[in-house]
């Protein structure tokens, strides 16, 4: 094969590497950031005075919360602490009317696993342990919150996602595992 020496190799090699890149961000195929985008395809039905239905995307668009937090299991199994970021459970909850001293929330997922919290619990008066040891510990503020991320990346889907109820705060605390239930996707104020 005869190579036409009259082709300059290297201009046209840097125009295509030029457009290579151009071809593969603007399909998406690289991320820079580190971060993998994905469509979740998830809804949470908030029922309180009305009845809301809220993806993926509308519950990561609310204001958050960011504390740390883990679990221990009924075996003793420690879970944590995390990161967590989510949408403040009390916050979801003012969207459909809000709660008072009688309300309690029934927080529900598709495999049929249902936590209810009382006011109190609510308003966060949990019982904390230290994530060494499991001694009871007394805590500072806490929030009750819908996860989303943890660690900084997307919960992962067998820690639940794309929601997680998760009892977090500023200090690194674990709270009883039966919490923190997994897979949301009803809250309804009672």
């Amino acid at each position: 094969m005869k190579v036409d020496s009259r082709v300059p190799i290297l201009p046209t090699l840097v125009i295509a590497i030029a457009c290579i890149g151009i071809i593969i961000t603007a399909t998406g195929c690289l991320h820079l950031s580190g971060v993998t985008e994905e469509k979740i395809d998830w809804n949470l039905t908030l029922v309180g005075d009305e009845e809301m239905v809220l993806s993926f995307d509308d519950i990561t668009a609310m204001p958050s919360y960011t504390g740390r937090g883990g679990f221990f299991s009924t075996v003793g199994m420690k879970y944590g602490p995390f990161e967590c970021k989510g949408a403040p459970i009390e916050y979801l909850c003012d969207l459909v009317g809000g709660i008072d001293e009688s309300s309690t929330i029934w927080i529900s997922a598709p495999d049929g696993y249902m936590m209810v919290f009382d006011y109190d619990q609510i308003k966060c008066d949990f019982n904390t342990f230290d994530p060494e040891d499991l001694r009871e510990v007394p805590h500072g503020d806490l929030k009750l919150i819908l996860t989303y991320e943890q660690d900084g990346k997307l919960l992962p889907e067998n820690d639940g996602r794309p929601f997680r109820v998760s009892i977090v705060g500023e200090e690194d605390l674990m709270t009883e595992g039966s919490y923190w239930v997994k897979w949301v996707d009803r809250i309804e104020i009672k």
